[in-house]
């Protein structure tokens, strides 16, 4: 169970967050209608998550997230954005923002986003990791894969645990990043292999990045893996990179 603040000027919006959370097992100790409430709340109750809506009066989620992270640099915070207004989570992102979730809110959604970020290492959001705009944090140790955002670019590099629990939160983070223009991914694998299912899932980000007017890179450096890449579609697959110093976007 984790402790979580709701930062959202609806009240409808506080209460369904609220039911869905509580669902889940969470315990909300406290809701915002603005992001200097939210701040106040966060500094009082210091929750493991915020969820913050991106605009509100007095003082927009943007503006608390930046005044929570440059205080609490270890804040866990969720955006919670609608479809136009993707130019704004691009910028929460870069600012320190864990994670996002599009609206409509579903139970299904904000779960796999909340067990993302709650998973995540306390230790992996300090220094160079805000500055770069890190929007999950990840070792290749103890986690699957790691979304990083280097000047305009998102990296996605997938490590030897990844699992269909983690294929479902890259998923996730591919829809919100087909609305970005201009769109620059780079798809890092650091494993020998993939299933057939978690290559044609990655097959598929590629095209729809492609479809979407997006510029996409890969790098491998494991050789078998190139193989298999090359096997699934030599045309898609041309150019693999085994350095990722290489990338040049």
């Amino acid at each position: 169970m984790a402790t979580i603040l709701i930062v959202d000027d609806s009240i409808l919006m506080r209460r369904n967050l609220r039911v869905l959370l509580a669902e889940a097992g969470h315990e909300v100790v406290a809701e915002a209608s603005n992001g200097m409430e939210g701040y106040r709340e966060y500094a009082k109750h210091l929750p493991d998550l915020v969820t913050m809506d991106i605009t509100m009066p007095i003082m927009s989620g943007l503006d608390s997230l930046k005044k929570i992270i440059a205080t609490y640099p270890n804040a866990k915070v969720v955006m919670i954005s609608a479809l136009d207004q993707k130019s704004m989570v691009f910028e929460a992102i870069q600012n320190g923002a864990m994670h996002y979730i599009l609206k409509p809110i579903t139970l299904e959604k904000m779960l796999m986003t909340i067990n993302t970020v709650l998973d995540l290492p306390q230790d992996k959001r300090e220094g160079d990791s805000i500055e770069d705009g890190k929007l999950l944090a990840a070792s290749k140790f103890d986690q699957p894969f790691v979304i990083d955002n280097k000047n305009g670019i998102f990296i996605i590099t997938v490590y030897p645990n990844l699992d269909e629990v983690s294929m479902s939160s890259i998923n996730t983070a591919m829809q919100g990043f087909l609305f970005i223009k201009p769109l620059k991914v780079v798809f890092h694998f650091e494993l020998e292999t993939l299933t057939d299912l978690e290559l044609k899932s990655f097959t598929d980000y590629i095209l729809a990045i492609k479809a979407a007017g997006g510029m996409v890179g890969i790098v491998c450096p494991n050789l078998r893996l190139i193989r298999q890449m090359k096997s699934k579609d030599a045309d898609l697959f041309a150019k693999i990179y085994t350095d990722i110093k290489e990338i040049v976007m």
